[in-house]
């Protein structure tokens, strides 16, 4: 199942300014060791932040929001749905 977003789309505009970012440190922040990560973390951060836009601050709202909201699911781009403890 293909999602379609309009050009126009916030959520578009907004991958779009996170895409040109550098997030080296961000993946330097990341261990090697441990459990692999539920998504890519520029994905998280990109979620995060877009999340942040919406008006949604809490954890277990921006969860929900991943599988509920088509916007959210494009975000993802086919990865897994993070749960709140990894967004935390």
């Amino acid at each position: 199942m293909e999602i379609q977003i309009p050009e126009d789309d916030p959520v578009r505009m907004a991958s779009a300014q996170l895409e040109e970012l550098k997030y080296r440190k961000l993946y330097r922040a990341y261990s090697s060791q441990g459990r692999k990560s539920a998504a890519e973390p520029r994905i998280i951060f990109e979620v995060l932040i877009y999340g942040y836009m919406c008006g949604i601050h809490s954890t277990r709202k921006l969860e929900e929001a991943c599988r509920k909201r088509v916007d959210f699911m494009w975000l993802l781009q086919g990865e897994p749905v993070p749960d709140y403890t990894t967004f935390a």
